[in-house]
């Protein structure tokens, strides 16, 4: 055998092997790709949930004072004191509602709609106090000056409903494209897991063999 054919075999051998290791290379940085992905879908799906979960408090707390405030103006039209538990019993709900948004988390600083909130509140129970007074004019006058302050909370609280319903399905989308790549990533790492896995095979086939050949005794 030619020297040539002597080292050849050896130089072809570090070249698979050298192919093989970065074949794994390749393979693990494609495992960790997917990986990553898969977290930040679900990194995503989560904060979406939460965004989706504050949005549905705040549109809650809306909807609560958006029935006390017209019980208020019937109590002070009427005096009907059966009114009375059904305006605390929505107050408190939005109270509630509120309070579980900001547990939550969200885009802006919901405090100051909190603050002007129970302002407006407070404003209720003295229309309330003036009217089981008897004080018809005075709780009908005071009712009045809480309107522009109940508007602003309530377009206050539509605008940060819009702006959390805005930022989850901002991150839906993000967690919808991470899940489309990691599914991708995936396919590409089996299919790339199942070639090297051939190579592997192939070239441990290859040694094997080529140790047999060398051990066959030649002919005389």
């Amino acid at each position: 055998m030619s020297s040539f054919g002597q080292t050849s075999k050896p130089q072809g051998r570090w070249l698979a092997v050298a192919g093989l290791t970065i074949g794994g290379i390749v393979l693990a940085v494609l495992v960790a790709a997917t990986v990553w992905q898969g977290n930040a879908r679900k990194s995503d799906t989560s904060a979406m949930e939460s965004h989706a979960t504050t949005a549905a408090f705040l549109q809650e707390a809306g909807t609560e004072a958006g029935v006390a405030a017209p019980l208020v103006r019937r109590y002070v039209e009427t005096g009907d004191v059966t009114l009375i538990p059904q305006i605390q019993q929505h107050a408190t709900a939005a109270v509630g509602s509120l309070t579980g948004a900001i547990s939550e988390g969200s885009v802006v600083d919901l405090n100051p709609i909190a603050v002007e909130g129970g302002r407006v509140a407070d404003g209720l129970g003295q229309v309330i106090a003036l009217r089981q007074a008897g004080d018809v004019q005075g709780a009908a006058a005071a009712l009045e000056q809480l309107g522009p302050a109940f508007e602003k909370v309530t377009t206050e609280l539509e605008g940060a409903v819009t702006l959390e319903l805005q930022e989850a399905s901002r991150l839906q989308s993000s967690a919808d494209k991470a899940d489309d790549a990691a599914s991708w990533l995936l396919i590409a790492s089996i299919v790339w897991g199942a070639a090297l896995g051939i190579g592997v095979t192939a070239l441990i086939a290859r040694s094997m063999f080529g140790k047999r050949v060398s051990k066959t005794p030649s002919p005389i």
